[in-house]
């Protein structure tokens, strides 16, 4: 009996930790994992247009689940068009591995075609990055690579090089081990000190970020008890139910101005999972307890930060056994008020009858048609400020790039989601620039019949950078787009595709895409107006 090939315990190893999808595109040097992924039936390959997508639908993985995502790509460019993918997930703190192939090991070094020191290059966007030269190396390296990533929920990169893959191996795989992703957990007098706080205070806030959207329920508690608003960050919308009298809406440009209002008054933040604290919309001296299951993210924002280390369900629930409630009806009054001002502007904007549409009433138009458990993929510009500023959740779950903020990013997560959680409507809210950058990868989707939903804001233009351009008095040169005819496209691809241009057209598209069996394009023509409070880059 034969002795199986490197390749096939890359394969028997990524099962043996649970893998289930991996996301790639083939080259030479990668010709025998290849061969080796159409003799196993554990985990099921997933081909796409472009590698960049490929990072980033592992990296999209990684953040839905916290699970290891995985890519493959051959050697020399196929490494090099990963980078993006791979940076948003290194910025976002997703846990994903890359396995890269390389020359055979006689030409590393040499003046060989497409070799490339890869270590080298992925040295700045992971935490762990060698090469596995040896059959009896293989299991260690992965295994290496998987604990780096796991522990530090970061990025892992492995090379094997093209003669490595076909040699014999004996090499068992290694089960993960189950504390990986342990945490560790502030001792009960540091959460004693933290209920104090809040007891203390007259006037407390909450942001959630998405660290905290497993505790929702919790934070609806604590809110409750408190008396205390609820804001969200981008990434933690859904957490917390727009039905909740004391959810305000999101923080920043990207959010509600009754947040930055509120937080003003406040004499206390409670931080859940959320590192987002951006300086132009939070007051300076305001105490914050930051609970997080990383001691590291603690008192990075804001500089009076109280930490509290755990995982937000455990530490909520400790918080909630101690806390007095709070009859403090002028504060809630107050935060009623500033809700209740926002939702009536609010109206005001997604109520504009006007063409090109309103982004304001497409956003409106979409939080009205998706399922509460829809997951929304958001793309990287005005589409995404838009969004932020005027969905107001129900329990969606929303995927984008947060830290590293790339164009490109909806439709390959849109596609990542859907593939792991078929069972749900998946939508990716794009602008037309992020969208051509991808837009082959709806191919994919058509290829894996994989029914999801792109709504393209299509201003011919990239907005974000006009507007920005404009407010500073520059002339917004390279901002315009010529673009095809994207819903004609969609059809071109074996999807289905929709124009829009007409707000009353909307309620009919966004119900025929969602209710389809094929990938959906739904092409908008929209206004380019600026979010309110858009200025230039300070």
């Amino acid at each position: 009996m034969s002795v199986r090939n490197v390749a096939a315990a890359v394969l028997e190893q990524l099962a043996a930790w649970g893998v289930k999808n991996v996301y790639g595109l083939i080259g030479d040097d990668v010709f025998y994992l290849f061969e080796a992924i159409a003799q196993q039936s554990q985990i099921k390959f997933y081909q796409v247009k472009h590698e960049e997508s490929a990072a980033l639908m592992a990296s999209a993985y990684a953040k839905l689940t916290g699970q290891l995502g995985v890519c493959i790509a051959d050697g020399g460019p196929g490494t090099m068009h990963l980078l993006n993918g791979l940076a948003d997930a290194f910025t976002d703190k997703a846990p994903v591995l890359a396995i890269t192939g390389q020359v055979p090991r006689h030409q590393i070094g040499t003046n060989a075609k497409q070799y490339l020191n890869q270590q080298l290059l992925l040295s700045g966007l992971s935490i762990y990055s060698d090469i596995a030269a040896d059959p009896k190396a293989i299991i260690k390296v992965m295994d290496k690579a998987y604990r780096s990533a796991m522990t530090n929920m970061s990025v892992a990169h492995i090379t094997v090089p093209m003669d490595v893959l076909s040699l014999p191996c004996e090499e068992k795989p290694v089960p993960s081990p189950p504390y990986l992703t342990n945490h560790p957990q502030s001792e009960q007098d540091v959460i004693d000190g933290a209920i104090a706080k809040i007891n203390r205070a007259e006037k407390s806030v909450i942001l959630v970020g998405e660290g905290g959207i497993q505790a929702g329920v919790l934070v609806d508690q604590l809110a409750s008890k408190c008396g205390a608003g609820i804001i969200s960050t981008l990434a933690g919308l859904g957490g917390v139910d727009k039905a909740h009298p004391l959810y305000i809406g999101g923080l920043g440009h990207a959010g509600s101005p009754a947040s930055t209002t509120i937080l003003a008054k406040a004499d206390l933040c409670i931080v859940v999972g959320a590192n987002w604290w951006p300086a132009k919309y939070v007051p300076q001296n305001i105490s914050t307890i930051e609970i997080d299951h990383t001691p590291a993210n603690i008192g990075t924002s804001s500089p009076n930060a109280y930490g509290v280390v755990g995982d937000s369900v455990t530490i909520l629930s400790s918080l909630l056994e101690g806390l007095h409630p709070k009859n403090n009806t002028e504060w809630r009054d107050f935060i009623s008020a500033e809700i209740r001002n926002w939702l009536s502007q609010l109206q005001q904007e997604t109520q504009n009858s006007g063409t090109p549409i309103h982004p304001a009433v497409i956003i409106k138009a979409l939080e009205n048609a998706v399922p509460d458990d829809t997951l929304l993929c958001l793309d990287t510009g005005d589409n995404t400020v838009w969004f932020g500023r005027v969905f107001r959740p129900a329990r969606q779950r929303i995927l984008l790039s947060g830290k590293w903020r790339t164009m490109g990013f909806g439709v390959p997560a849109a596609i990542a989601a859907k593939i792991n959680h078929p069972e749900l409507k998946v939508a990716a809210i794009v602008g037309d620039g992020g969208f051509s950058m991808t837009m082959a990868e709806l191919i994919t989707a058509v290829k894996y019949n994989l029914p999801i939903v792109v709504v393209v804001l299509n201003n011919n233009s990239l907005a974000m950078e006009k507007n920005k351009m404009q407010a500073g008095n520059l002339v917004p040169e390279g901002t315009s787009l010529l673009n095809p005819d994207f819903a004609g496209f969609a059809k071109i691809c074996g999807a289905d595709g929709i124009r829009v241009e007409k707000a009353d057209q909307l309620e009919n598209a966004l119900a025929t895409a969602l209710n389809s069996n094929k990938p959906v394009i739904i092409d908008v023509i929209t206004s380019s107006i600026p979010v309110p409070g858009t200025a230039m880059p300070s």
